[in-house]
């Protein structure tokens, strides 16, 4: 745990990823305090009428820590009082950060095959992770399953599919839950939750690999008793759950 203070960055700017799903620009001001790729920062905004929730939210930070401009979260904006704050920020408005802290913490020290395994939203961290790799020039047997429910849903897409093509050992994994009949033209990746077989289908090296799940409970504890049940050992899994987002 980071115990220096909180930090203050302005807000830049946002992108519309998809419908309800955003990425926000803060600018960097030498202020902040160093993160690694998978890291997430606690972000304060104080507001009237909050509800239950609160005044903050923790982000994993999509941006990597390669990029001197900006920190970026990516996030959903949904009907709570905090998002819907977050999702009215004007730019120059400076916003309170803390951190940042330990969660899906991407060693390049670490030569082992790492397989990525996200649920929507869940993928944040491994924008990071990647981009850190291109920045660096960091060749990593590295293999990403995303599950979303449909197309509309899906971010960073474009992204990956071209990180692929520049990282020789990475493969990039996307599937739909909630589209079955989608024609190959529309659609040229897997279909189905990820599954023992999926993972099969793309991974080579089952029990040398390190894991890393990220995205809502069930989807990651129902993984992660997956690849258990594969013969992985529990030293070499990495977990993260989004509750509630």
């Amino acid at each position: 745990m980071n115990d220096d203070g909180p930090f203050f960055l302005e807000f830049t700017k946002k992108e519309k990823l998809a419908a309800d799903t955003f990425t926000f620009f803060f600018k960097r001001n030498g202020t902040e305090r160093p993160f690694i790729s998978g890291q997430y920062y606690e972000m304060k905004l104080p507001h009237s009428n909050m509800d239950e929730r609160g005044d903050s939210r923790v982000f994993t930070i999509s941006s990597s820590p390669t990029n001197t401009e900006f920190i970026t979260i990516t996030t959903r904006i949904i009907q709570s009082t905090f998002k819907l704050t977050l999702g009215e920020l004007k730019p120059g408005e400076k916003v309170q950060f803390d951190g940042p802290w330990d969660d899906l913490n991407f060693d390049e020290r670490d030569a082992s095959p790492h397989v990525f395994l996200a649920g929507g939203i869940g993928l944040t961290p491994y924008h990071s992770i990647i981009q850190y790799c291109l920045d660096k020039g960091i060749q990593r047997k590295m293999t990403l399953f995303v599950s979303w429910k449909t197309q509309s849903d899906i971010i960073f897409d474009d992204f990956f599919r071209k990180a692929e093509d520049t990282l020789k050992d990475f493969t990039y994994v996307p599937t739909l839950t909630e589209e079955k009949s989608l024609s190959t033209d529309l659609w040229d990746r897997e279909i189905g939750r990820i599954d023992e077989k999926m993972i099969k289908k793309y991974v080579q090296d089952i029990k040398k690999s390190l894991y890393y799940f990220s995205g809502p409970p069930s989807m990651v504890n129902a993984l992660k008793d997956t690849v258990v049940r594969m013969g992985v050992s529990k030293e070499k899994i990495i977990a993260e759950e989004f509750e509630g987002y």
